[in-house]
């Protein structure tokens, strides 16, 4: 089969479109033949080598869809040719955590790695079945930003009527956190830098949008959006350079949720801000195995809506990460085999 594999960390150039062998399914696995894989920025990441330096021969990627090619022993809910997408947590299964659906906070969780390729063996207890009404393309860009957001806005108890400010709102992530927080009848002000995008912000239903500019204060545009209030909850992917602005822009008793440092993870705290305020901090990383389930349907019926900026033939993963990581997207880009 054809498949990107990285053997080194470092820069695009590393990405290898190759021919490795098919794998088979062992027990309890199946193996997908994939159609579509969803890039998100946890690839660069792990292209970078920052979250698995020393592996070797790694195929990138964590969300997929595709059709079941063949079946493993003991795997009996599955049959071959059935449309799966990939639910990328694993855990163990049967730790306290993993037991009161807290997969996240299972010892062993991992998120998977395996999609840039056309064949993939994954547990058959990561498969969902794809509803009808979704291209390939589509379901394979609903998994990890999805199921990340629905997540924390449940872990932040988000209610209607609050306000949500929404760093990196243009991205994957930033979309699915849009639309879930719309959905629960929040106030979404989204944070982008590109001019180009506000109005499409403005058309996926955010109520305010902040373009943001070399020296502006954030917190005081959202203080004086919320007549000093501040925002109820705070999402920020982006780190160490929006951090500061976060904590200046929640409300007292609010939530900060942390979900990625694209620009570094390094960051200077003020101890008493979030001790005087009450302010929450919540750092977020997936989310449970059962909210994909739940959430396709939502798809099936349009009330959630997949957005692809852009979609790439698998040996062209070099150029995809090159758009992600300098022309920015609006949505997911996808890779097709």
């Amino acid at each position: 089969m054809k498949a990107i594999q990285i053997h080194e960390p470092g820069d695009i150039t590393v990405l290898k479109y190759e021919e490795v062998e098919v794998p088979d399914p062992g027990v309890g696995q199946v193996r997908v033949r994939l159609h579509a894989a969803g890039i998100n920025h946890r690839d660069i990441w792990v292209r970078q080598g920052s979250l698995g330096a020393g592996i070797q021969a790694i195929i990138p990627g964590s969300d997929g869809a595709g059709e079941i090619d063949a079946i493993g022993a003991g795997v009996r809910d599955w049959s071959v040719g059935q449309k799966v997408v990939i639910n990328p947590g694993l855990s163990c299964g049967t730790c306290a955590a993993c037991l009161r659906g807290d997969h996240p906070a299972c010892p062993a969780f991992r998120i998977f790695d395996g999609t840039y390729a056309e064949y993939a063996v994954v547990p058959a207890q990561n498969l969902v079945a794809m509803p009808g009404g979704l291209t390939f393309a589509e379901a394979a860009s609903i998994g990890i930003p999805y199921v990340t957001a629905e997540d924390y806005l449940i872990r932040a108890e988000a209610l209607p009527g609050q306000t949500l400010l929404l760093w990196g709102a243009t991205g994957g992530l930033g979309l699915a956190t849009l639309q879930l927080a719309r959905l629960r009848g929040l106030r979404v002000i989204a944070a982008t830098r590109s001019q180009q995008r506000v109005d499409k912000l403005r058309q996926m239903g955010a109520d305010d949008v902040l373009l943001l500019t070399p020296g502006e204060d954030v917190a005081d545009a959202v203080m004086s959006l919320t007549q000093g209030r501040g925002a109820d909850l705070v999402v920020d992917s982006v780190g160490q350079a929006s951090f500061p602005q976060s904590l200046g822009s929640v409300a007292r008793g609010g939530v900060i949720v942390t979900v990625g440092a694209t620009t570094g993870g390094s960051v200077a705290l003020d101890l008493g801000r979030l001790f005087r305020h009450r302010v929450n901090l919540m750092g977020a990383f997936m989310g449970s195995a059962s909210i994909l389930p739940r959430l396709l349907p939502l798809f099936a019926r349009g009330v959630l809506v997949p957005v692809i900026d852009n979609i790439f033939p698998l040996e062209q993963a070099d150029q995809a990460h090159e758009q992600m990581e300098n022309h920015g997207v609006f949505g997911k880009l996808i890779l097709t085999m």
